[in-house]
C-alpha cells in the first residue's frame, strides 16, 4: 500500500466516523473513561504494596538483613551477633552499601501502672537510623530523645494504645538477660512511631543502643541484626550473596525472604491488574466492534456502488480497518490526558481512607492510599487498544468481502 493511499484511507475514515458523530463521540468516551479507571486502580494497587513494601524496608529489614543463626527462630539473646566489628569493617569497605543500621533487640513484658503487654525493646542508633531510613518519617507524637540518662524511648502507636500511654507517662519493661537473670528497666515516652509495619507498630519499643546493650548484658558490639540499605536496590540478591560467602556464620537475608507475605501481595496485585486490563480492554473491543459492524451493514449499498466501480476490496478494507484504528487511537489519547490527570492526583493527594482507618491499620495498610505512575501503563494500554481495534474489525472485513455487488444494487 502506497503512503497517499493509506493518507487518504485514514482521511475518509476520519471524515466517515463523524458521520455519526454521536456514536463515534460515545465510543471515544468509553474508550477515555475505561482507561482512565483502570489506570487509576492499577496505579493505587501498585503505590498501596510500593508504600508498604517501602515502610517495611526503610523501618526494619532493609534490602538486606544480617542475623546470628538461629536468632530469627528463637528470637533469644543467646544467639545474638557477639562481636559485629568484622562485619561492620566489611559493610563500611563495600561501595554497594549505602547505609546501615545495627539493633539489638530483645522480646518481654511492657507495664504500666494498669495494664501490660508483650513488648520488643530495640537499642539502635539514632543518627544511623535516620541514615538508614529516616525513622523521624514515622514519628506521629513528640520527638525522639533519649535524654540524659539514657531512660527515653519511642514506642509503638498500636503497642502505646494497648498500654494507654502517651508522650511524657512511664513504662517499665522486663525481660530475661544475656545471662538468664530477670531485669527491668524504666522508660519514659518521649516520641510515638506509627509505620504500618506491625513488627513495629504493635511490639516495638526504640531506646538507644548503648542502654539496650547494657540492659541485656551484651558486650559493646553485640547486635542481633544489622540491616542494610544498598545504592542500587536491582543488586540486593548479588550483594547478599557475597556477604554470605564472607560470612558463612551469620545469616544473611533479603528483605523478600524475611516478608514473603509482601512479595506474594506484590505477585496477587500484579494478577488483578492483569484481570482488570483484560475486562477493560474487552470492553473496549466489544464497543470499536459493535460500532464497525453497525457502520458496515449501514454502508453495505455504499460499498457495492464502489465495488461496482471498480475499488479495489483492499482499499475499502483498508478504510473500515482505518476507522477502527481512528477510534483508537483518538480514544486513547484523551484517556491518556484523563488518565495522567487522575493519576497525578493520587500520587499527589492520595485517596483518603481515614474513615476506614482503624480497619485499614490493623492490616498494615496506610488510611492514606497514593497512587504510583509508570509509563509502561500508557505503552501497554495503546498497545492492547490497537490490537483490540484490528481483531474487532475482522468480521467485518469478513463480511465486506463476502459482499456481492449486483445483489446489493438491485435491493
Amino acid at each position: 500500500m502506497s503512503r497517499t493511499t493509506f493518507t487518504l484511507a485514514l482521511k475518509m475514515a476520519w471524515f466517515n466516523l463523524w458521520r455519526r458523530a454521536r456514536r463515534s463521540g460515545l465510543v471515544i468516551l468509553m474508550i477515555a473513561g475505561s482507561m482512565t479507571a483502570m489506570l487509576a486502580i492499577e496505579g493505587l494497587y501498585d503505590g498501596m504494596v510500593k508504600t508498604m513494601r517501602e515502610s517495611t524496608i526503610r523501618s526494619d529489614s532493609g534490602e538486606i538483613s544480617v542475623y546470628a543463626p538461629k536468632f530469627r527462630l528463637y528470637q533469644s539473646l543467646e544467639y545474638a551477633i557477639a562481636d559485629d566489628r568484622p562485619l561492620l569493617e566489611a559493610l563500611d569497605a563495600d561501595p554497594a552499601v549505602a547505609a546501615y543500621s545495627v539493633r539489638l533487640s530483645q522480646t518481654g513484658l511492657a507495664s504500666t501502672a494498669r495494664k501490660s503487654a508483650m513488648g520488643r525493646l530495640v537499642g539502635i542508633d539514632l543518627e544511623a537510623e535516620e541514615r538508614f531510613g529516616q525513622l523521624s518519617g514515622f514519628i506521629k507524637a513528640g520527638k525522639i530523645d533519649w535524654g540524659r540518662r539514657l531512660n527515653g524511648c519511642a514506642i509503638g502507636k498500636k503497642l502505646a494504645e494497648d498500654l494507654g500511654v502517651e508522650v511524657g507517662h512511664r513504662l517499665v519493661f522486663s525481660s530475661q538477660n544475656a545471662q538468664g537473670d530477670i531485669s527491668a528497666v524504666s522508660l519514659y515516652v518521649t516520641a510515638i512511631v506509627q509505620t504500618s509495619n506491625l513488627l513495629i507498630d504493635n511490639q516495638t519499643i526504640y531506646v538507644a543502643l548503648p542502654r539496650s546493650r547494657t540492659f541485656s548484658g551484651l558486650g559493646a558490639n553485640g547486635a542481633t541484626q544489622v540491616a542494610l540499605r544498598l545504592a542500587v536496590p536491582a543488586q540486593t540478591e548479588a550483594v547478599a550473596a557475597r556477604l554470605q560467602a564472607v560470612f558463612p556464620g551469620l545469616e544473611v537475608e533479603t528483605w523478600q525472604t524475611l516478608y514473603p507475605v509482601l512479595k506474594q501481595m506484590q505477585e496477587m496485585m500484579v494478577i488483578f491488574n492483569s484481570i482488570t486490563f483484560a475486562i477493560v480492554m474487552l470492553v473496549v473491543l466489544i464497543g470499536i466492534f459493535g460500532v464497525m459492524l453497525v457502520s458496515v451493514l449501514e454502508r453495505t449499498r455504499e460499498f457495492g456502488i464502489l465495488i461496482a466501480l471498480g475499488t479495489p476490496q483492499s482499499q475499502l478494507r483498508t478504510q473500515v480497518a482505518a476507522e477502527a484504528l481512528v477510534l483508537g487511537v483518538v480514544g486513547f489519547v484523551l484517556g491518556a490526558f484523563t488518565s495522567y490527570a487522575a493519576l497525578w492526583y493520587l500520587q499527589t493527594q492520595g485517596l483518603d481512607l481515614r474513615e476506614y482507618a482503624a480497619g485499614l491499620e490493623a492490616f498494615g495498610y496506610n488510611a492514606v492510599v497514593y497512587a504510583d505512575i509508570k509509563s509502561r501503563y500508557f505503552t501497554n494500554t495503546f498497545l492492547a487498544i490497537i490490537a483490540a481495534a484490528i481483531v474487532s474489525v475482522l468480521m467485518p472485513m469478513r463480511r465486506l468481502k463476502k459482499l456481492n455487488p449486483i445483489e446489493v444494487i438491485q435491493v
